[in-house]
């Protein structure tokens, strides 16, 4: 099991990776039909847009050869930040639970975050997403009392700020 940067040539494996993430976690959250039309190609496209931009850093975790997961994160993109790091997506294929690729590509994450010069980081997750919760609070992160609401598949989905300190 590794972690390294995304490069173009990953976008189609992230995008599987990325759809099984999501059609695992917000099973009961995101509107089922929402869930069912996950176009991996479309998402393989949006990949390749960010990568080629290169508006954040994108890390891909692999276990052999084969894409299980990713961090993307950057400076902040909230109107009020409350730091100047974000990590803005984290995601894992569910064949990948338990395998301990989630902290290694958290600790990658956690280190790019570090050249924010800023002594925290911050991150939104889904108010009813546990299992992402419990993770984030394992790793050290908490719950600054922050809300948003954000809508998917015409279903509004609160999320909740999390910060922790960058050591």
């Amino acid at each position: 099991m590794h972690v390294r940067p995304a490069t173009f040539a990953d976008a189609a494996s992230l995008a599987r990776a990325h759809v099984a993430a999501w059609r695992s976690a917000y099973v009961g959250i995101m509107p089922d039909a929402y869930l069912a039309e996950l176009d991996e190609a479309r998402f393989a496209r949006g990949w390749e847009r960010a990568i080629d931009e290169g508006v954040s850093t994108m890390l891909v975790g692999l276990i052999g050869d084969v894409i299980q997961g990713f961090a993307t994160f950057g400076e902040a993109r909230d109107e009020d930040p409350v730091a100047r790091g974000q990590l803005y997506a984290f995601n894992l294929h569910p064949v990948a639970f338990g395998s301990g690729l989630a902290t290694e590509l958290h600790s990658a994450a956690l280190a790019g975050l570090r050249g924010f010069d800023d002594e925290h980081a911050y991150l939104w997750v889904a108010e009813r997403n546990p299992r992402a919760r419990r993770f984030y609070e394992r790793e050290g992160w908490e719950p600054d009392g922050a809300s948003q609401v954000e809508e998917f598949g015409g279903r509004p989905l609160t999320e909740v700020r999390y910060v922790r300190v960058v050591p």
